[in-house]
């Protein structure tokens, strides 16, 4: 038995590490004997939770109506706390706050709005769409899923070269973290709404198809090893052997434009500024 990909404790390894999360959907990408316990946990209640709770991955849940493991349909709260807690920065202005999902048992989904003036703009029609902010806290997290789902996807595949120095800072990153460091990610969009969904008729009458994720490992350039996860209409690309975020990572998707997703150390000193003189103020 090896050690853990992760951590490299010995064990134990009583329960299996589902590489994407049940709660998207998946029952078949499945680790044995290579994460452990500890790690196991760790993800799931500090990494998975925040990314399907509070990211647009939650949306899609909601809007997929892709069931919990215990058969429940969700409902997510998108709004960021009141003020900022910790190390990365989880709360800006321009986020549309107060608002949430809910798929319903007829495959509705509603939307949960506790703003007047956000009302007042829906019904008027100067307010057509919703806005999310990608926060430091997001980004980190979002960095650390994704690299924790393509690291795995590697060790499926070929065990030792997940384990390979080239992946060791992704590993580090994804259990980890790290208070000031964030991991670049590319996203794009591809497809329509109408793409999601597939009805046909088969021998117990009609049936329909909700596609809820796809996933792939690739390389480009011969130098970068990519994960591209998609999730609705939303593509995130992240590099697992060098977070530098070069343009060559486009080529990995060239039937869509990816745009990079990044604080550069200069936004995050403006950022760091305010919460200085906050604790300033406090002592």
């Amino acid at each position: 038995m090896s050690n853990c990909l992760f951590c490299t404790a010995s064990g134990p390894f009583t329960k299996p590490e589902h590489i994407i999360p049940e709660a998207l959907g998946n029952d078949n990408l499945i680790l044995r004997n290579e994460v452990c316990d500890k790690c196991n946990q760790y993800f799931g209640t500090k990494v998975e939770k925040f990314v399907l709770g509070k990211t647009p991955i939650a949306f899609w849940r909601t809007f997929l109506g892709i069931r919990t493991k215990h058969g429940a349909l969700p409902h997510v709260d998108l709004s960021q706390p009141k003020q900022e807690k910790g190390r990365l920065a989880s709360v800006h202005e321009l986020h549309d706050n107060l608002l949430g999902f809910a798929c319903h048992e007829d495959h509705t989904v509603s939307v949960d709005i506790n703003d007047d003036e956000m009302i007042r703009g829906i019904l008027d029609g100067t307010r057509t769409q919703f806005t999310f902010v990608f926060t430091r806290l997001v980004l980190s997290l979002m960095g650390r899923f994704l690299c924790k789902i393509g690291v795995e996807l590697l060790c499926l595949d070929d065990r030792r070269l997940a384990r390979s120095p080239a992946f060791d800072k992704a590993r580090r990153f994804s259990r980890f973290g790290d208070g000031v460091e964030l991991w670049p990610i590319f996203h794009g969009n591809t497809g329509t709404l109408r793409d999601l969904r597939r009805r046909f008729v088969d021998a117990d009458g009609v049936v329909e198809e909700v596609l809820c994720y796809q996933c792939r490992v690739l390389e480009v350039a011969s130098r970068y090893t990519l994960l591209m996860f998609t999730v609705g209409t939303d593509t995130w690309v992240v590099s697992l052997n060098d977070p530098y975020p070069t343009p060559v990572i486009r080529e990995a998707a060239p039937d869509m434009t990816l745009e990079l997703i990044w604080y550069s150390e200069e936004q995050v000193k403006r950022e760091e500024e305010p919460n200085k003189a906050l604790d300033s103020d406090k002592e």
